[in-house]
């Protein structure tokens, strides 16, 4: 699976390629990625965002100890693959579930823990406030979701308060943050992963747009005093020629379910997903699955010409979407249709029986 640009999660692509905006830049740098010598820069990135801790009811001390929302990624030159971690997840190293990590024994117990999750090396951490999330999803200028039905919670002592319709919505800062953290559905932490990876691909996405460089610039310096990270400046700047076609592919760790409330790695089932995420790209279309494209009228003809020269059997269904993006459990499938429509793709937890295409207005933009 590999997309457009990346959940650096809210993280490492964003960063590099709104906050570098605002620091002064070498003259070196301004050497074109074409020109680029040398080894393509690469590093394991431990993406993380901090929960709210409470004083009493209704009462933000600040940033929790508990990272509810964990990925690894995986950056290469011009693209990052990511990996979400559950936040139940049984961690032996812990002794408890993954998201106590980062309190109990700060970032290097958090990297350590998703290592032996994951068995991938995390070389770096980059750990988000819920707040600083928000800040870079405004400057993007919101985002875009449909909802099937409403989304509706309340936590009083947390003064947490959802209350979405159904439809199309465009989403503040604040509100993607709580469309992202509500988990009070069928699939409950699966789905909110699934929720949170669709944000962070269009926000890489419209991360990309010279329009929002100004205000995401902003934001970051902001975001930047907030942040827990071992990333140098050097470190980011090595990434910064790639930052205009950043390419990523996002998708959840295989778990299953244990004891009380915890998960556990489902290790055969993680090792297929690690293979086809981090092998090569497909040489030829994945024969026999056929794709179904969703969204305007006028955008399936267009794919559905395309795909039909590529020999790939067509379903469409006109529907409202709100963003354009890939999505397949197979994430080598995945990969070859994300190299196709150069869009996002995403790996949902519930399977699919067929390669979904979502054309969505943003296309047409």
């Amino acid at each position: 699976m590999r997309p457009r640009l990346s959940f650096l999660l809210l993280a490492l692509a964003l960063f590099a390629l709104g906050g570098v905006l605002s620091w002064p830049r070498p003259a070196a740098l301004s050497t074109s990625a074409s020109k680029r010598t040398g080894p393509v820069p690469e590093m394991g990135v431990v993406v993380a965002a901090r929960d709210i801790d409470y004083c009493a009811p209704r009462t933000p001390c600040g940033p929790g100890s508990r990272t509810d929302t964990i990925f690894y990624v995986r950056v290469r030159g011009g693209e990052a693959v990511g990996v979400a971690v559950p936040r139940d997840l049984y961690s032996p190293l812990v002794g408890g579930k993954i998201n106590a990590a980062y309190g109990r024994g700060g970032p290097e117990l958090l990297k350590r823990a998703v290592e032996e999750a994951t068995g991938l090396v995390a070389d770096r951490h980059l750990i988000f406030t819920l707040e600083g999330v928000a800040r870079v999803v405004d400057a993007v200028g919101g985002v875009e979701v449909y909802l099937d039905r409403p989304m509706r919670y309340v936590d009083r002592a947390a003064n947490l308060y959802i209350d979405f319709p159904a439809g199309r919505l465009h989403l503040s800062g604040e509100e993607a943050v709580k469309y992202m953290r509500f988990r009070h559905d069928a699939l409950g932490d699966y789905a909110r992963l699934d929720r949170i990876k669709a944000v962070a691909t269009q926000v890489a996405r419209k991360a990309q747009d010279p329009r929002v460089w100004p205000a995401l610039a902003a934001a970051l310096r902001e975001v930047w005093r907030e942040l827990d990270t071992d990333l140098s400046l050097e470190e980011v700047l090595d990434y910064l020629p790639y930052a205009r076609d950043f390419q990523v592919a996002l998708a959840t760790l295989p778990t299953r379910e244990g004891a009380g409330t915890y998960l556990y790695v489902d290790e055969a089932r993680r090792g297929e997903l690690l293979a086809a995420l981090f092998g090569g790209p497909p040489l030829a279309p994945p024969p026999g699955l056929p794709v179904r494209l969703r969204g305007d009228a006028r955008l399936i003809a267009w794919g559905r010409a395309f795909l039909e020269r590529e020999g790939v059997e067509v379903r469409t269904e006109e529907a409202e979407v709100a963003r354009s993006a890939v999505y397949a459990s197979d994430p080598a499938v995945g990969r070859y249709y994300a190299g196709l429509f150069h869009l996002p793709v995403i790996a949902p937890h519930r399977p699919l029986a067929e390669v979904v295409v979502e054309l969505g207005p943003d296309l047409l933009h």
